[in-house]
């Protein structure tokens, strides 16, 4: 590459020298090659069109490679969400379920269930905070609007993301630090009586993954999705919400 340079310089030093003079020194067919390509490079560095293609070309590469990135996130994140399932059904299987015996007056035992917390504050025994459930939706992807833009989840074909919202808010007068993520709970969403995880998602405001804070008096939105085949989304008739922790498990009804 130096040889060039040097070539070219020389060759444009031999035409420099002739000054206004008409003659033209004679040149090998590598010498004009060279010239040309010296040429066109000095061409394309002054020129304004150039520069602000490179600008657009840079811009269309960082917009593809932040689209790969989140593909391979999405893909990363589903591969998890799948071994949790799956992990998680083990479990169950596992785990003998949490009842107590009663005695009746007839001398025979009949079992019941231990009675659950009636609101999911309760169950994650946090003060000061007020979680209701505020609606639901079925949507094909979600969000649609919104900082969460970054992170938009799509549904597989054939189904919809079923999105439930909850109603957050900071009952006292003072900021309050809320880790939902730190208690290990799993969410589930009995859709019609069938329970389905709740997936696992990027969202700042992911119900089951929140952790910042709210301000004295503040309430926010937050949210559950699960995935549910379209035809269920149009004949929903019953819903509830199943939390399940290290040692206990409640189900609220949501209608």
């Amino acid at each position: 590459m130096k040889k060039r340079m040097i070539c070219a310089a020389g060759v444009i030093l031999a035409v420099s020298v002739t000054g206004c003079g008409n003659a033209i020194p004679e040149m090998s067919e590598q010498q004009e090659e060279l010239v040309v390509e010296y040429a066109s490079d000095v061409l394309l560095r002054h020129s304004k069109n150039y520069g602000s293609k490179l600008v657009d070309i840079s811009l269309v590469q960082q917009a593809d490679e932040r689209k790969a990135e989140m593909e391979r996130a999405m893909e990363a994140m589903k591969a998890s969400q799948a071994q949790e399932d799956q992990e998680a059904d083990s479990d169950e299987a596992e785990e003998p379920e949490n009842k107590v015996d009663i005695i009746d007056n007839t001398g025979g035992a009949a079992s019941e269930s231990v009675s659950s917390p009636a609101t999911i504050e309760d169950f994650l025994k946090i003060d000061s905070v007020r979680i209701s459930f505020d609606g639901f939706s079925a949507e094909d992807f979600y969000p649609d609007q919104g900082e969460e833009l970054f992170f938009v989840m799509n549904a597989t074909e054939g189904n919809r993301l079923l999105v439930l919202k909850f109603r957050t808010e900071n009952l006292s007068q003072s900021e309050l630090s809320l880790d939902i993520a730190q208690s290990e709970t799993r969410f589930k969403i009995a859709v019609n009586g069938v329970e389905k995880n709740a997936l696992t998602t990027m969202l700042p405001n992911d119900l089951a993954n929140f952790a910042g804070t709210l301000g004295g008096g503040e309430s926010m939105e937050m949210v559950l999705i699960c995935e549910i085949p379209a035809q269920e989304a149009e004949e929903i008739s019953s819903l509830e919400l199943v939390l399940k922790g290290a040692e206990d498990t409640a189900t609220i009804s949501l209608n």
